[in-house]
């Protein structure tokens, strides 16, 4: 999978996903499904040192990836987070937006993911997702069938959803 997502790198850079969302200095930021970190660590420089990154996976590895990449950067703003379900254990009301990248098309039970996202959220947070290997009109209605959130911008693949 490293390898995959290093030769994906070549083609589509995480950072020109990154400037679609609106992510700031000092931000609280979840990056559901990180998988190798290959958001992670980009969003951590953008957030700098005041910031915060939980890169939530449910694999283990993947979480030592990202624990070894961050180290390796000497990134201490990166709270790598192995989650057993969908239960994150990140405090409720912690986030000012969750990254869903990339991530939405294996879940199965996606309710719990996104009640879960709902929960991280502050009240003015967002959710910022892409569409992932399924068309954009299936996720967007995925996510809008919850009831959890509405849509703030649609481009192209990627979708800026706020808290409701």
């Amino acid at each position: 999978m490293v390898w995959f997502m290093r030769l994906k790198d070549l083609f589509q850079r995480p950072e020109d996903l990154l400037k679609k969302a609106p992510i700031k200095e000092g931000m609280t930021v979840v990056d559901y499904g990180c998988g190798p970190g290959r958001y992670t660590i980009p969003t951590a420089a953008l957030i700098g040192p005041k910031g915060k990154v939980y890169a939530v996976d449910i694999q283990p590895l993947a979480i030592e990836i990202v624990k070894r990449k961050a180290a390796d950067k000497s990134l201490a703003n990166v709270q790598p987070v192995l989650a057993d379900s969908f239960d994150t254990g990140i405090p409720e009301s912690s986030a000012d937006i969750v990254l869903l990248i990339d991530a939405i098309s294996p879940i199965k039970d996606r309710d719990a993911l996104f009640k879960e996202i709902h929960r991280l959220l502050k009240p003015d947070g967002f959710l910022f997702m892409d569409s992932s290997h399924m068309r954009t009109s299936r996720a967007k209605a995925i996510v809008e069938g919850t009831g959890l959130f509405a849509m703030v911008k649609l481009d192209g693949r990627t979708m800026l959803l706020a808290k409701k």
